[in-house]
Formats: structure tokens, C-alpha cells, sequence
């Protein structure tokens, strides 16, 4: 067992992500500053964040999918939640754990850069930088918006998705919107209601899931199906065969063919966006060929002139604070193990940096929490396990996909398949033996932690009244 004197960790961001970090930390005892630029937790659902969500917004995947590993919703919550339960369950969970104590708030990470075999880290308001023993970053992935670039000038208002806040916004407008992915068609089903007109640009057609199966949840079945013990293709064919039912020939809708299999993109699960279509309250259209004033010219020769266009074009992947390459590469994938450990250091991770294809980001990022801390405790208390974690994450890359190529796209770079990714990560947890439920060592826990033990005050390992 080391010997050494405490060490300390930096946690970057107190979103939804962040905060499974926070408690993950605070509850083994291991010692650590986490520091939020805004005033709250929450990230994206938190409504003061200038990068929160549209009012309407709801999580497309389930409760059961969606919610932290200990800590259920409330009764009467609804299966797919809006944003509103959204930030509601984030808060009630950071209260619960007593976690708003252990998080600086109003305070940015400046610069962080690498110190020897520490991290040197500038925070707001610090004229010194301060030295760690790691940085854990959970800063988000949807708030750098991707804009791109057409020929030709739009003379309209023209958005990006995040800086859409409210239904005013579009009231009254001829408005085109460009994406196919869930916030775009989610975003043109509500614009259907308010708007003089609505127009949906994509460069292709994807798969729509109905939200429900014999009145269950779809990713619930689908992640029963997983379990399975069939070949991968069967169940894409199963899949395929099932959508195809349930919803029929695209082109009925006006729709173009997907031009690739099922699971080889991001399915959609925006069910409504195909009753407004069918109602013929959107109309879809082709990729954007060129802009001219307030003319939009498609890649089909067709046009149309609208009042506001809205990009919901993705986000790109953006750490201001320190040198990307260490988290991510130029085409938006990265370079970690299971995109959570760096693959050469050992005090360097991420949290939320993955895009799960059919279940919620923040019961990912719980057992992500879970397997950073369970691997720091190791490197001090059980040395042969980290060094087998260690020899792993290098070279390792445990499949957690459907078992398909998925099309070259941006939106497919962090792409994982909710039970297959958590379930690579409990393989682990559990590879680790005793070592997954111990706390770090009281030796190496700052004075403050031993005080608290000692005093018989809140212990780390307790919850909050």
C-alpha cells in the first residue's frame, strides 16, 4: 500500500454526467475540487445555462434507461421525460447525495496542461495555477454547435439548434429546418403547430422507431433483445423486418429509401415527426445546394423561400481548456479506452463522452464513474489490478456496437450500444474484485475527509438527508 501523502483530483463540470462523478467520488472517500462554470448543476437542462435545451424537449429514451444506477424517479414520472422532470431529477439527485457542498460554482477551468505526472489547472479568479493528480472532464459534448457551410448568403435569420430557446421563436415563420437526427425532427414536429410553414432538409432518410412496442418502451425491447444468445444479424434482420411493419415504405411519406441498413445510423425515435408527415404538415427535402437571400435551392433543382432556417447539424467536440488530441481525435471519435481512460496516462479520463444509440447518457456515465474511481483506488491499494487494468485499457477495444459499420458521419463517432457498452464496463467492475467497492485509502484522503470520519460528521459513504 503507498505511502504517500494526499493526493487531490480535478472533476471538470457539474452537468448531468459530472455530477455521477461527484457522487461516485465524494462517496469512496476520494479526495477532489470539481469545478461549474454556471451557477447550478444540470449542464444543458439546467435553464440559466446559456446552452440549455428548447422548452419542448424530452429525453427520446426511457426512464429505466435513462436514470442513475441508485437513484430511481420519482412515482408518476413520466416514461419519456421532459425537460423540466429533466433538471428536476438532476437537482433532486445532487441534493440527495449532498453533493452541491463538493462543487465550486461560478468558477471556469482556464487551462489545463500536463505538469510532470501531474496536471496543472487555471481556474477563474486563481492568479496561480493549482497542481493535481488528475483531471476527470465531463464539460459536455452538446453545446459547441456545428454550423455548415452552403454557397451562396441567406439574407433570413438562420439558427443553430442550441440557440433555439422558446416556441415563439418560431410562431408565424416559413421555417426550414436541417438535420435528420432526433432534435431536428423533434424540432420540426413542434414547428408544425406554430409555424406559417415547415421544411425539413436532409441529406438522408433515417430509420424512425415507434416510442412504443405492445405498450412498452422501444429501447426497453431493444435491450432485452440484446441479451439474446442469436447472431447480431439475425437481430438486425428481426429489427429491420419489425420497422418495415410498423411503419411501411418511407417513399409513402415523401421520404427517399434509406440508403443504408438498419442500425448502420443512429435510429430516430421521433414517432410524431411521421404523423405530421402524413398529414403533410412537413415537407421534407433534400440536401441544400446554395442559399440566395431568402431562397433555399436543394440538390433535387427544387426551391423554396423561408424566414428562418435552423441547424440542427450536431456539436462539434471542444475541451478550450487544454490540448484536444488527448481526448479526441480531428474526426470527432477518441483516442480513450471505452472513451473514458486514456490509454497511456493514468490520471487522465472522461466522463459522458459517448453517444449511446438506444438508452440515456446518464446511467452511461454512472458505471464510467464507477470504473475512473474504482481504477484510482487501485493504483493504491491493489497494484496487480491496476497493472492488469493498465496492460487492458492500452490495447483493448471491447465491441460495443451493434456489430455493424455505421456510415461515415460525424453524428457516429462516439456511437455505442447502451447494453452492450455497460455491459463492457460491469465486466470490468467486476474483474476488479473487491477492489469495485472499496474506498480510497484513509491515508491518502485529504485532512478535511479524516476529520469528518473521525468526528462521526456525514460520511462520504452516506447520503444526504
Amino acid at each position: 500500500m503507498s505511502t504517500q501523502s494526499a493526493k487531490r483530483f480535478c472533476l471538470i463540470g457539474a452537468g448531468a454526467c459530472g455530477l455521477a462523478v461527484v457522487k461516485t467520488f465524494a462517496e469512496r472517500g476520494i479526495p477532489f475540487d470539481c469545478f461549474e462554470k454556471e451557477a447550478d448543476v444540470g449542464g444543458i437542462w439546467n435553464p440559466d445555462s446559456p446552452s440549455h435545451v428548447y422548452e419542448t424537449i424530452c429525453l427520446n429514451t426511457s426512464r429505466s434507461l435513462s436514470k442513475y444506477t441508485d437513484f430511481n424517479m420519482p412515482e408518476g414520472t413520466p416514461e419519456f421525460i421532459s425537460k423540466d422532470h429533466a433538471i428536476d431529477y438532476v437537482r433532486s439527485y445532487a441534493r440527495h447525495f449532498g453533493l452541491h457542498d463538493h462543487i465550486t460554482f461560478n468558477t471556469e477551468v482556464e487551462k489545463v496542461e500536463k505538469h510532470g505526472g501531474k496536471w496543472r489547472v487555471t481556474v477563474t479568479g486563481d492568479k496561480r495555477p493549482r497542481v493535481y493528480d488528475g483531471v476527470v472532464v465531463s464539460n459536455g459534448h452538446h453545446w459547441d454547435a456545428n454550423l455548415p457551410d452552403y454557397p451562396g448568403k441567406f439574407t433570413g435569420e438562420s439558427l443553430h439548434a442550441i440557440q433555439l430557446k422558446t416556441r415563439d421563436q418560431l410562431r408565424g415563420k416559413r421555417v426550414l429546418i436541417v438535420g435528420g437526427g432526433n432534435t431536428g425532427c423533434d424540432l420540426a414536429a413542434d414547428a408544425a403547430y406554430l409555424s406559417r410553414s415547415v421544411e425539413h432538409s436532409m441529406r438522408r432518410t433515417y430509420y424512425f422507431l415507434p416510442k412504443f412496442v405492445f405498450g412498452r418502451p422501444m429501447d426497453k425491447w431493444l435491450d432485452r433483445t440484446q441479451r439474446w444468445p442469436v447472431p447480431r444479424k439475425f437481430l438486425r434482420w428481426m429489427y429491420g423486418l419489425a420497422i418495415y411493419f410498423m411503419v411501411g415504405p418511407y417513399e409513402r411519406l415523401g421520404l427517399p429509401k434509406p440508403d443504408h441498413k438498419i442500425l448502420e445510423s443512429f435510429p430516430n425515435s421521433a414517432s410524431a415527426y411521421l404523423d405530421h408527415l402524413a398529414h403533410k404538415r412537413i415537407t421534407p427535402r433534400r440536401d441544400i445546394a446554395r442559399l440566395a437571400g431568402k431562397k433555399v435551392i436543394f440538390t433535387d433543382g427544387e426551391e423554396t423561400q423561408v424566414d428562418l432556417i435552423i441547424y440542427a447539424t450536431g456539436y462539434h467536440l471542444s475541451f478550450p481548456f487544454m490540448e484536444k488530441s488527448y481526448i479526441a481525435n480531428e474526426d470527432g471519435s477518441s483516442p480513450l479506452f471505452l472513451n473514458i481512460c486514456h490509454r497511456e496516462l493514468d490520471n487522465l479520463f472522461a466522463c459522458g463522452l459517448v453517444q449511446p444509440a438506444d438508452g440515456g447518457f446518464w446511467q452511461l456515465a454512472d458505471y464510467q464513474a464507477q470504473l475512473i474511481a474504482t481504477f484510482l483506488i487501485a493504483q493504491e491499494c491493489a497494484p496487480e489490478k491496476a497493472d492488469w487494468f493498465r496492460k487492458h485499457k492500452a490495447h483493448a477495444r471491447p465491441s460495443v456496437d451493434h456489430g455493424v459499420t455505421y456510415i461515415d458521419s460525424p453524428r457516429h463517432k462516439l456511437e455505442v450500444q447502451h447494453y452492450r457498452y455497460r455491459t463492457a464496463i460491469k465486466k470490468l467492475l467486476k474483474k476488479f474484485g473487491p477492489v469495485a467497492a472499496m474506498p480510497y485509502p484513509a491515508h491518502m484522503q485529504s485532512g478535511a475527509m479524516q476529520s469528518e470520519r473521525a468526528r462521526g460528521e456525514k460520511s462520504p459513504l452516506q447520503p444526504a438527508e
